[in-house]
């Protein structure tokens, strides 16, 4: 039986960790390697989560895990930019299928944002070219904010993109990059726009984590009932980083190459909607004093995508925003609670 071989980028990252749980997972043979810039963690993600006013490395959840593996998973520190160390690693790996999550976070300063992700993907796929291997089926992740404020909702594949942020940007200009790239060198690659990530052990510079963190702090008597929010009634699509994992995996099997999948819920719901029931399920509905900040330049009202061609291949979200909440609001007062103490 064909041993397959997946190497995942950004492995560490809060999508890689799903990304590689799934598929050691899901695929009993299966050898990963993972590629980052940071060292190899086995126990912590790279990024840090809060508990109360404290700052600490966010622990993985205990699924997540890649110890037990053995040597069906493996991992290599290197930037993605050092192209003739990653075509070293390639020919090495000779992977089958190369899921690219490698990316800067949305508030990094602008310079970054470009060399790693419009630089670090052309020099990805470059270096596919120059290993001389046989060519892997290439999954490329982007984002859902590529199509800005789009004029009509739910969001198509086809609908034209605007970004708002340089993040989006950024992000855009590397789907361009890569699909004169991946057409010249006859690369198969898959694109994926992901929306609105919710899953445990997320960044709190987005909103789930955030609220999450503060009630479940609030829920211990760790700190005084009041939340600070912005702008309440815009819309977004939530969808599980779970969800996300498996909707990465089936592409990867059954994507048609050169087509663009948005990866999502297909569910509007408002922040709002996601603060009552991170609130509800603490049981704190009635009991927590919110106080309005000022909102965010350029935030988009309503934003939520048309899964209908990843819905196509067989996907269906296993989990629905108040599961997923759950299991965020489960993270802090769990894992990272026991971290803390």
């Amino acid at each position: 039986m064909l041993t397959k071989r997946f190497l995942v980028t950004g492995a560490q990252g809060f999508v890689g960790r799903y990304v590689v749980s799934r598929l050691l997972g899901s695929h009993s043979e299966a050898t990963v390697l993972g590629v980052g810039r940071s060292r190899r963690l086995d126990d912590t993600f790279t990024h840090s989560v809060s508990w109360k006013t404290q700052l600490l490395q966010a622990p993985l959840p205990e699924g997540l895990k890649t110890s037990g593996y053995g040597e069906r998973y493996q991992y290599a520190s290197i930037d993605i930019r050092d192209r003739m160390g990653v075509c070293q690693i390639l020919r090495s790996f000779r992977p089958h299928v190369l899921i690219h999550l490698a990316s800067g976070l949305r508030d990094d300063p602008p310079e970054y944002l470009f060399r790693l992700n419009f630089e670090g993907t052309i020099h990805l796929i470059e270096a596919i070219k120059e290993s001389g291997i046989e060519l892997p089926r290439l999954i490329i992740c982007s984002t859902g904010g590529v199509y800005g404020s789009a004029a009509e909702v739910p969001i198509r594949e086809s609908s034209p993109c605007i970004p708002a942020d340089l993040y989006s940007a950024s992000k855009l200009a590397s789907e361009h990059a890569s699909r004169i790239l991946a057409t010249q060198y006859e690369i198969p690659t898959v694109w994926a726009r992901l929306f609105n990530l919710v899953g445990a052990g997320q960044d709190e510079r987005h909103a789930c984590g955030r609220f999450a963190s503060t009630v479940a702090a609030i829920l211990k008597k760790e700190l005084p009932p009041v939340i600070k929010v912005g702008r309440l009634d815009t819309t977004r699509d939530f969808v599980n980083v779970l969800d996300v994992a498996d909707a990465l995996d089936l592409l990867s099997e059954n994507g048609t190459p050169g087509e663009i999948y948005n990866v999502g819920s297909g569910t509007e719901s408002s922040i709002r909607s996601v603060l009552n029931t991170i609130l509800n399920l603490a049981g704190l509905e009635d009991s927590v004093k919110i106080e309005h900040t000022q909102n965010r330049v350029n935030d988009i009202a309503r934003h939520f995508a048309d899964i209908g061609r990843l819905r196509s291949l067989g996907f269906r979200p296993k989990y629905d925003l108040r599961q997923s909440l759950e299991q965020v609001l489960l993270y802090y007062v769990g894992p990272v609670e026991q971290r803390a103490s």
